[in-house]
């Protein structure tokens, strides 16, 4: 049995590389064809509407930031690891006229059902395929609590039109049922489909990224941004355990910071290597939420609010019973939890069933 996968799985960020390498991998574990579609999001036309000013400083922007050498890392990542589809796509466009041969379509994870992130692009619903193909999904993630009103009727008929539907949040199990009446299942990210010794085995080369204990600081912005208000809680952490810092695509002004290391052009595996050597984690991301997990590196994980909007971290802590992890940006904290035992098993082997016994027969 053949099987399509497609997932945002070449844009410029850990997670979204090592999810998609996870999914496929796991799934031709479990002895399957399974190979990832090549499309490429952004698509070229979303490309072409960077600004004039943008494309004739992104290349000296690259060669100063790191951004260059983080392009080569990954690139040599997806060589490596990735099972892609003959055929690349790099529009919508051609995606739809292509003729794919699946026996199953898969909708893998990530933010691929994220209606401020897609836009316009409905590709990662399958909508081009033939109405009697099996259409599948893997911890889908819409990112949001609600789907605008006027997108409403758009996701009701194309989430109908899937035969089994999994999602990544408890708001896109609700979601689901209530736009279509389907049953949803909130299941684990593919990175945690994979145990913590077979993604060590993956980087049992490298050597540590720092020879002393470190905290890891990985800290994105694209939703939020937690600066200035997110240095109490590093500062806190790092004065009480005296370790030095390592930042993970930091800023310039996190150059100036004393006991500390900038990192800003490490690849997947690097990403890797770093989680799995730190002391303690302090992350805005999800997947540096679900690697910390996986690995049993006590952490933080720092959210905007809990009014519930973007609930991608908050549901799988609490549905593992490791909410007091999710602090808010600008909360101050008195003790650090450095507990390392977190009761993701139970969870990973139901997802794992599930898509064995439901999501794949």
């Amino acid at each position: 049995m053949k099987i399509g996968i497609l997932t945002m799985h070449k844009v410029l960020n850990y997670g979204s590389a090592l999810q998609a390498y996870a999914l496929q991998h796991y799934i031709s574990k479990l002895g399957y064809d399974a190979e990832l579609i090549d499309y490429i999001f952004p698509n070229g036309a979303r490309k072409e509407r960077m600004s004039l000013i943008r494309r004739i400083f992104s290349p000296l922007r690259k060669i100063m930031s790191g951004r260059l050498i983080k392009e080569q890392k990954f690139r040599q990542f997806y060589k490596d690891y990735f099972v892609c589809s003959k055929n690349r796509y790099e529009s919508p466009e051609k995606l739809a006229k292509a003729e794919l041969d699946y026996d199953i379509f898969m909708t893998g994870s990530d933010q691929v059902w994220n209606p401020q992130h897609i836009k316009d692009d409905r590709s990662f619903f399958f909508p081009f395929v033939p109405e009697n193909s099996k259409k599948i999904s893997y911890a889908s993630s819409f990112s949001v609590a609600h789907i605008p009103e006027a997108e409403k009727a758009i996701y009701r008929d194309l989430l109908g039109s899937y035969n089994a539907i999994s999602v990544r949040e408890k708001s896109g199990v609700q979601i689901v049922e209530e736009l279509t009446g389907k049953e949803a299942e909130m299941v684990c990210d593919p990175t945690l489909l994979i145990d913590k010794a077979e993604w060590s085995d993956m980087v049992k080369n490298m050597p540590k990224p720092y020879p002393e204990p470190y905290i890891l600081a990985y800290i994105l912005r694209y939703s939020y941004d937690p600066y200035p208000e997110i240095n109490n809680i590093i500062d806190t952490v790092q004065n009480r355990l005296g370790h030095h810092l390592i930042i993970l695509d930091g800023s310039f002004n996190d150059i100036r910071r004393k006991n500390a290391t900038v990192i800003k052009n490490a690849g997947p595996l690097e990403f890797i290597n770093l989680v799995k050597n730190a002391s303690f984690i302090i992350t805005t991301s999800f997947h540096g939420t679900a690697f910390a997990l996986n690995f049993g590196i006590p952490f933080y994980s720092v959210i905007k609010d809990r009014s519930g909007f973007d609930t991608r971290m908050t549901d799988l802590l609490d549905k593992i019973g490791c909410s007091d992890r999710a602090i808010m940006y600008n909360e101050k904290i008195f003790s650090i939890n450095l507990s390392n035992s977190f009761g993701t098993h139970d969870f990973v082997r139901l997802s794992q069933d599930l898509l064995r016994q439901k999501i794949l027969k």
